[in-house]
């Protein structure tokens, strides 16, 4: 079985789980681009320097434009401001 190659993924939010998962997706090959997001200016920063994203990009909407999946790795109690 041939697993799907998502063209861009979208990551909201850019700590542990989002750059377990960027890996992960990068290793088996599932994303062409994984592009992501955070609120802090410093996350982002952070996750420019670890490479796990192709593309860092300010806003969630920036992210999740054309997007094929996108994933919320946001704390719980954040996601009825940004779904």
């Amino acid at each position: 079985m041939t697993a799907k190659t998502y063209d861009r993924v979208a990551l909201i939010g850019l700590g542990l789980i989002a750059s377990s998962m960027a890996h992960a997706m990068r290793r088996a090959g599932l994303a062409s681009e994984i592009v992501g997001t955070a609120r802090s200016t410093e996350t982002r920063d952070v996750a420019r320097e670890l490479g796990f994203c192709d593309r860092i990009v300010e806003t969630a909407a920036e992210a999740v434009a054309a997007a094929d999946l996108v994933v919320l790795a946001i704390p719980v109690g954040t996601m009825e401001s940004v779904a």
